[in-house]
C-alpha cells in the first residue's frame, strides 16, 4: 500500500472538502475551511523555509491548545521539518531537556513564555530561531510581521518514511522519551480513526485533550481531517465549559480520558443542559471504570466507545465497534490494517484467556525512538511493537487490559493485576478516583496498596472499603494498605500518575 506524504494528504483534503469548516476555536468566530487550512499551511511553510527551516529540521512548539497549534505543525510538515510539541505545563528543566535532546533548530511560541525562553535559550545551542507570537496575534500575522507579506506556497516532496513528529512521552522512570512518527503513520492514523469510528462529514468533534499528545491529534483532528468533519478546539478541559461547547457547537462526538467523563458526569448533575447532537463518547488513554461508563451512557443517552492506543501506534490499536457488540471493560478488537498478539515472557503466544503482553504491527507503528537506539531495538522486534501492557483475549477476539507489565504485583507467588482491584473500588458509591500499586512486604514480597479520592460530598472509611473489597476479591488481592487523598495526581491529559504514588 502506498501513502502520500502528510502535506500531500492535507492538500488532497483541502481540494476534496473545499469550503467545509475544518477547524475552529471555541468562543471565537474565526474558523478555517479545508481549502483555507491547506493554502495557509503551504503559505506559512514558504515563510518558514525563508527563515531557514529545511527537511529534517526539528521545530519545537510551545503553545496552548489553539488552531494555531495545528497550523504550526502542518506548516512545519509542508516545509519538510519535524514538529516537536512541548507541554505548556512543563517546568524550565523539562522544556530545556526537550530542546536539547531533539536538537530543535527553531521554536514557535507565544509571548507568555518569553521569560522562560530568554532564560534557557543560551543553554540550547541548536536553537537558532524563535518565532514568538505577540498577545492577540495569529501565527500567520507573526510570520508576516517578521517577514513581510508572505508570497507563494511550499509543499515539499517527502518520503512516507520521513519523520513528521517527535512526541515526548513520560515513562514510569527517567527522562521523557521522544517517539518518532513519520508521514505514513499520520496518513494511516487519520484514515484508521475515521473508518473505525464511522466518522462523517457532518460530525463535529470537541478537542479538549492536549494537542501535545497523540490522542488529540490522531482522533479529533486527523480523524476529522480524513472524514471532512469539523474539530472545535478548547484551550483546556473544564467540565462546565465543555458541556456548554457541546450544546453551542452541536458536538456529535467527544473523545477524552476516563477522568474527563467522570468530571462531565458531576458537572451535568450540578447543572443539566441540552446536548442535542452528541452521538458517542470515546474513551482512551487509560481504562475506564464500568461504573463511570454506565453512568455516562445512562445520563447522556449515547454509547461510550472504549479504545486502546499509544503514542507509538499513532492512535488506534484496538477499538470496540461503533456498530456492533461493545463489551464493558474491554478495549475492543484489533482495528483494520493492524495486527495484534499476546505473548508470554519467552515470546510465544499465550493460550486463549491467558494474560500476555500486547504487541502490534502495522502502518501505524513508530519507526523508533529519538536518540535511543537500544530502546528502539528492545521495543520493536521484527516489526512488532512491544507495548508493556498486559491483556487477555476472549473467544470473540475482544481484548481486556489487566495492567502494565511494570505494575504487576506478585503477592506470595500470586499475580495480582491492579486493574481488577480498581474496578471493584470504583463500584463503591463513595469512591471517585482509585489507583492501586504494589508495595514491598517482608514475607509476601509485595502487597496491593490502594490510593483513593472521594466523590464530592462523600467520605471514605477504610474499613468499609476493605469489607467491600473482601466481598469481590480473593484475600491476597484485597489491598493491605489504603491512603485517602483529596485528589490523585494526574498528567495534563487527566491520566492518573501512578509513578507519583508510593
Amino acid at each position: 500500500m502506498s501513502f502520500p506524504s502528510f502535506p500531500e494528504y492535507i492538500q488532497q483534503k483541502g481540494a476534496s472538502f473545499g469550503k467545509r469548516v475544518f477547524l475552529k476555536d471555541f468562543g471565537e468566530e474565526r474558523a478555517y475551511t479545508y481549502e483555507e487550512f491547506a493554502r495557509l499551511s503551504a503559505r506559512m511553510a514558504k515563510g518558514l523555509a525563508t527563515m531557514g527551516i529545511g527537511e529534517g529540521d526539528r521545530v519545537a512548539i510551545l503553545h496552548p491548545n489553539h488552531t494555531d497549534f495545528v497550523l504550526a505543525y502542518s506548516s512545519i510538515a509542508h516545509a519538510g521539518g519535524v514538529a516537536v510539541p512541548i507541554n505548556p505545563l512543563y517546568t524550565r528543566g523539562e522544556v530545556l531537556f526537550i530542546l536539547q535532546d531533539s536538537g530543535a533548530k527553531a521554536l514557535i511560541t507565544t509571548r507568555s513564555f518569553k521569560k522562560l525562553v530568554e532564560d534557557i535559550k543560551g543553554e540550547a545551542p541548536s536553537l537558532e530561531l524563535v518565532v514568538m507570537k505577540e498577545e492577540g496575534e495569529l501565527l500567520i500575522q507573526t510570520l508576516e510581521r517578521l517577514l513581510g507579506t508572505l508570497r507563494g506556497e511550499l509543499v515539499r516532496e517527502l518520503s512516507p518514511e520521513s519523520p513528521a513528529f517527535i512526541f515526548y512521552t513520560s515513562g514510569t522512570t527517567g527522562r521523557p522519551k521522544g517517539v518518532i512518527l513519520n508521514q505514513r503513520n499520520l496518513v494511516f492514523g487519520g484514515a484508521n480513526t475515521a473508518q473505525n469510528y464511522g466518522l462523517r462529514e457532518d460530525d463535529v468533534a470537541l478537542v479538549c485533550l492536549p494537542l501535545v499528545h497523540i490522542f488529540a491529534n490522531a482522533s479529533p483532528v486527523l480523524g476529522s481531517l480524513n472524514a471532512g468533519g469539523k474539530a472545535v478546539i478548547m484551550e483546556r478541559f473544564q467540565s462546565d465549559i465543555a458541556l456548554e461547547a457541546m450544546e453551542r457547537e452541536r458536538i456529535t462526538w467527544f473523545p477524552g480520558v476516563p477522568t474527563m467523563f467522570a468530571y462531565l458526569i458531576e458537572a451535568y448533575q450540578r447543572a443539566p443542559r441540552k446536548i442535542p447532537c452528541l452521538r458517542m463518547g470515546l474513551s482512551g488513554g487509560a481504562s475506564m471504570s464500568a461504573e463511570h461508563l454506565s453512568r455516562f451512557q445512562e445520563m447522556f443517552q449515547v454509547p461510550v466507545i472504549e479504545v486502546y492506543g499509544l503514542t507509538e501506534s499513532t492512535g488506534l490499536v484496538t477499538a470496540n465497534p461503533v456498530h456492533g457488540v461493545r463489551k464493558v471493560g474491554s478495549i475492543g478488537i484489533q482495528v483494520s490494517g493492524v495486527s495484534t498478539r499476546l505473548l508470554d515472557e519467552t515470546g510465544k503466544e499465550v493460550a486463549l484467556g491467558e494474560v500476555g503482553e500486547l504487541v502490534f504491527k502495522g502502518p501505524n507503528a513508530t519507526p523508533g525512538y529519538w536518540n535511543l537506539p537500544d530502546l528502539t531495538l528492545s521495543t520493536i522486534r521484527d516489526g512488532w511493537v512491544y507495548t508493556k501492557d498486559l491483556a487477555r483475549m476472549d473467544e470473540e477476539g475482544y481484548y481486556f487490559i489487566v495492567g502494565r507489565k511494570d505494575e504487576l504485583i506478585i503477592c506470595g507467588g500470586y499475580n495480582v493485576y491492579p486493574r481488577e482491584i480498581e474496578e471493584v473500588l470504583y463500584q463503591h458509591e463513595s469512591v471517585g478516583e482509585a489507583a492501586v500499586i504494589g508495595v514491598s512486604h517482608p514475607t509476601l514480597g509485595q502487597v496491593p496498596k490502594a490510593f483513593l479520592a472521594p466523590k464530592k460530598g462523600r467520605r471514605i472509611e477504610e474499613e468499609v472499603i476493605r469489607e467491600h473489597c473482601a466481598k469481590y476479591l480473593a484475600p491476597y488481592k484485597v489491598p493491605r494498605y489504603f491512603q485517602v487523598m483529596d485528589e490523585l495526581p494526574k498528567s495534563s491529559t487527566g491520566k492518573i500518575l501512578k509513578k507519583m504514588l508510593s
